[in-house]
């Protein structure tokens, strides 16, 4: 969103350890082997580096994915907290649906719920998750549609949840939208999670009073993923 300014956090992380140690000061950071799936994506990115964007193999840009710090750290939020709902805005190719996935294979227990559509012609739902591995599919569910229609409906069905993640279009409004329609479902101890943070996050994290936990995964503070703890 070009018409809104990024906020300039005064403090944030670098380093997973440090977050997981503030979000959960009596958890223990599970020792995780995350090599497969780390070699199943960077696969699935290499057999895409060649095609052509935007075309109906490579719909979305490369640089949509989700780094690698932020990934692992998704992962191990969800090993800790062993969610049973979880619920995110955005898809593209289903990095993020991944590891969060991974998690839950692990913990054998929670689903993932995901909302998202085609949006552009060369765009189609078979694409959306399709990095996501088979045997992982069974505790993800795709919620196909606009975030704006389907979100609250989705929310009114689960009633309560433990984790939301906004990763869908990076709008001052629509990121204001999707946090104020799920605080209030999640439960007591949930995450708020926010990728590519503008000053929707600064303002939202002001109104409840929260001092956010930001992480940077690069020296130069240009990707942000925010944390807000109910």
């Amino acid at each position: 969103d070009k018409s809104r300014t990024i906020h300039t956090y005064s403090k944030s992380f670098k380093n997973t350890k440090d977050i997981l140690q503030k979000l959960f000061p009596n958890g223990k950071i599970p020792e995780s082997d995350l090599s497969s799936l780390n070699n199943h994506c960077n696969q699935f990115i290499e057999n895409l580096d060649s095609e052509h964007y935007p075309s109906k193999n490579k719909p979305y840009p490369l640089s949509y994915l989700l780094e690698n710090g932020t990934a692992s750290l998704l992962y191990l939020i969800c090993k800790i907290l062993k969610p049973e709902k979880v619920v995110e805005t955005g898809v593209s190719y289903g990095r993020s649906s991944s590891y969060i996935l991974q998690a839950l294979h692990e913990n054998n227990f929670g689903t993932l719920y995901s909302i998202d559509y085609s949006l552009r012609p060369w765009e189609s739902k078979q694409m959306l998750g399709s990095m996501i591995p088979d045997f992982l599919r069974d505790r993800w569910e795709l919620v196909y549609g606009i975030a704006h229609k389907k979100l609250k409906p989705l929310l009114d069905s689960l009633q309560q949840i433990d984790i939301f993640i906004h990763d869908s279009a990076h709008t001052y409004n629509n990121m204001m939208f999707e946090y104020k329609t799920s605080w209030p479902y999640l439960k007591k101890g949930g995450l708020l999670l926010s990728d590519d943070l503008i000053t929707a996050f600064h303002d939202f994290s002001i109104k409840k009073n929260i001092e956010p936990i930001i992480f940077s995964e690069n020296s130069k503070d240009e990707t942000l993923f925010g944390i807000l703890q109910k």
